[in-house]
């Protein structure tokens, strides 16, 4: 079964792109100075390959109005493929009805036969999450084991090998995470049409945490910095792919600033749409913002700290948050492991802050400094981490997050988002009290 596939990003003309099969990519033309609202989208091919992957040819899609691959549906609500993307969205498409997943019958299949390879008698099978753009997918399986997890891991085999054994590794020194159960041949995975499978544990009586009070964000934040102090020492196999963004900070902060110009050009492209003034007005305060954070990493101890390599810093989640940390025997039990990588831990928790304090409409010294204590009760850090937190803290990570969708859908530019930038605005004002409060200069 081939992923789900049909996404478009548009971006200026000239710009380098690297993306997937099966991704779209429109390029902003020059803007014409005799008309602002002349808008020229234009198809253009790159085909050199990079790091195993290639730019595939691409046109404006089949159906496509006004070299646009997508089209108002007849509601006026949303946008939809058409063409042939419209014909891959409903063969691939994986459905939701209420709160029973469903998966394509082929999968399903294949989930029965990989379980065949465990030493187990499976009865009934609950489809409990999906990754459909990947391919990926999670059920609770009943078996004469008790209720076990049989899930397909949607990455490629070799970085799936580095989380498998991350997830081993930890279980063995004590983390509350699921345990892995080795298949009938001993083994930790089952191959099966390029993808690995794995059966752990299903943990029962596993509730979120309670994200509306203070205590709830701090034993989310104790679970974690206990994650991240267990996972230091990890090395994962020779047959794995090491996963680290250690040492991609850099990049992504640069990246973030050259997104920031991307979002510029296609609101000045789109003058009409509601939100393109909103985002055109508050762009320079973020870019600011951008501009001081890389000053600060460039002059930090992230370089020597990233030098001492992946297991002396240990793991990151990448996804951690209420549904992935739970409260169960124990403690906070981290689930959903398979996007581990080597990273500074202070990652995850910035993130967390991050999050909370935007669903807040907020930025609470109390909430922030308590979770900050929690973090570091569980995992001690010395004031170099904590000067990267700081300065990882301050990237306008919100603002990008809330506008990024424009590269992929230039109608994004909604009402709605112009709505919530302003109030992106206020909080982020809040957020700049609550940085000076911790000691970083920002205007």
């Amino acid at each position: 079964m081939q992923p789900f596939q049909n996404h478009t990003i548009f971006v200026p003309a000239g710009a380098p792109t690297l993306v997937s099969n099966g991704v779209q990519v429109q390029y902003l033309a020059q803007p014409q100075a005799e008309s602002s609202t002349v808008r020229g989208w234009q198809a253009a091919a790159e085909g050199a390959p990079a790091s195993g992957r290639t730019n595939r040819q691409i046109s404006s899609g089949a159906g496509a109005q006004n070299g646009r691959p997508w089209r108002p549906p007849a509601d006026g609500k949303g946008w939809v493929p058409t063409g042939d993307l419209a014909q891959a969205a409903a063969k691939d498409a994986w459905q939701s009805s209420g709160e029973n997943l469903v998966v394509p019958p082929e999968l399903e299949a294949e989930a029965r036969s990989a379980a065949e390879s465990w030493a187990m008698t499976m009865g009934e099978m609950q489809v409990m999450a999906t990754k459909p753009e990947f391919g990926g997918a999670i059920w609770r399986i009943e078996t004469d084991h008790g209720p076990r997890s049989l899930k397909r891991l949607h990455r490629p085999i070799p970085r799936s090998l580095f989380s498998v054994y991350a997830q081993v590794y930890l279980k063995e020194k004590g983390a509350r995470v699921p345990a892995i159960i080795p298949a009938k041949d001993g083994s930790m995975a089952v191959a099966k049409d390029e993808k690995l499978w794995i059966v752990t544990d299903w943990i029962e009586g596993l509730v979120p945490a309670n994200k509306d009070v203070v205590d709830g964000a701090a034993a989310l934040c104790y679970g974690l910095g206990e994650f991240h102090r267990i996972s230091q020492g990890y090395v994962p196999p020779p047959q794995a792919k090491v996963a680290s963004r250690l040492h991609r900070w850099p990049a992504v902060y640069e990246k973030t600033k050259r997104k920031f110009d991307w979002f510029r050009q296609i609101a000045l492209r789109y003058p009409e749409m509601p939100a393109s003034g909103a985002l055109l007005n508050a762009l320079p305060r973020f870019e600011t913002q951008v501009d001081q954070a890389m000053t600060r990493l460039a002059n930090s101890p992230y370089a020597s700290l990233a030098a001492l390599g992946g297991p002396a810093n240990g793991l990151v989640h990448q996804d951690y948050g209420y549904s992935n940390g739970q409260i169960g025997p124990g403690g906070v039990w981290l689930i959903d492991l398979d996007g581990v990588a080597y990273d500074f831990g202070i990652r995850d928790l910035r993130k967390l802050v991050s999050s909370q304090m935007d669903d807040m409409g907020t930025w609470d010294m109390n909430w922030l400094w308590s979770m900050a204590e929690a973090y570091r009760s569980a995992n001690p850090i010395g004031p170099e981490l904590w000067e990267l937190f700081l300065i990882d803290l301050a990237l306008p990570n919100e603002f990008y997050k809330l506008c990024a969708e424009v590269v992929w859908s230039p109608q994004s530019l909604s009402a709605e988002l112009a709505a919530m930038i302003d109030r992106l605005l206020q909080v982020d004002q809040r957020k700049l009290d609550a940085l000076r409060a911790l000691g970083v200069a920002v205007k």
